[in-house]
């Protein structure tokens, strides 16, 4: 614009210097005005048309702080090669940590380097094609792998699944195992343990501070009761029968042998019992009997007199 403007100075210069001086700062003034407009409609109208060339304008010049593009401006928004989006909301979310999936995916083959699943569908003829799948895509060098024990892992979670809110008919578990804090079962030395999960015995119980066995005592010998510096109950009803006491001693207050019940008291036995039942005298002194025997009913008789 400078330039233009000092050429027509100059030309209007040399052709009015002499006539128009006078006039001269007037006729400039409106000379610039016109030149102004002029060269504003010029401009205007080239900017209108104007396409810059390829790549004329580097990238780190343009400000794009504030640029916003949305779907509505962009021509086949989501339609790509490879790439074809027909979703009415969010269905795929990118992050750093993870890839997010909204619904069901359906893929021919995937390829993973760990799979965890939380829920495994129940559908049989999904799972025998499954099954088909893996069994017909093992390897198969001189020593094939043998994979049922994974089926029969995967058999067992279908089934816990498909049978959480009943009862389990069958359940087989390969390794170390505990139920509901309870019940501890591992495969290395063959034990079990309930409220311990350090058996000492094939089968060790823990009731508080009552701990109860059952297992090998010596060779071709069984074993049932205690490890510890504990009492051992045996009974019915709640009622103690036997007591087995931590010294070896074993003590039973009513005992029936064939068929006759043997008991004891400090008098001779007022009360009805049957034909042979024996009752032990727990104070003897010289003179008195060892014991009475019923002969029927209310009668009894001594025995073993002491002398």
């Amino acid at each position: 614009m400078s330039t233009i403007q000092d050429l027509l100075e100059k030309e209007l210069q040399a052709k009015i210097h002499t006539s128009l001086q006078p006039y001269m700062s007037s006729i400039q003034d409106r000379a610039l005005e016109r030149i102004d407009a002029v060269i504003s409609d010029i401009v205007d109208q080239k900017l209108k048309n104007f396409s810059f060339p390829e790549q004329s304008i580097d990238a780190r010049f343009i400000d794009t702080s504030k640029l916003t593009l949305s779907r509505e401006n962009i021509s086949d928004f989501g339609n790509t090669d490879g790439i074809e989006d027909l979703a009415t909301k969010v269905q795929l979310t990118v992050m750093d940590s993870c890839v997010v999936v909204e619904d069901q995916v359906i893929a021919k083959t995937i390829q993973a380097d760990t799979l965890i699943v939380k829920d495994v569908a129940t559908d049989q003829d999904w799972y025998a094609n499954l099954k088909q799948d893996i069994l017909t895509n093992i390897p198969t060098p001189d020593k094939p792998k043998d994979w049922s024990f994974k089926i029969a892992e995967m058999d067992a979670r279908i089934d816990v699944n498909a049978k959480r809110s009943g009862q389990l008919n069958e359940l087989e578990v390969s390794g170390e195992a505990m139920l509901s804090d309870v019940l501890y079962t591992t495969p290395g030395n063959k034990r079990v343990g309930i409220n311990t999960m350090e058996p000492s015995d094939a089968l060790t119980v823990w009731d508080q501070e009552a701990e109860v066995v059952i297992g090998k005592h010596a060779s071709q010998e069984g074993y049932i009761g205690t490890r510890r510096r504990q009492d051992l109950n045996i009974g019915a009803n709640n009622n103690v029968g036997i007591k087995v006491k931590s010294d070896g001693n074993v003590s039973i207050d009513k005992l029936e042998l064939m068929g006759r019940i043997i008991s004891q008291s400090k008098t001779t036995p007022g009360h009805a019992a049957k034909t042979g039942d024996i009752v032990l005298n727990s104070n003897p002194a010289v003179g008195s009997y060892i014991g009475w025997v019923c002969l029927d009913g209310l009668k009894w008789s001594g025995f073993g007199k002491i002398e």
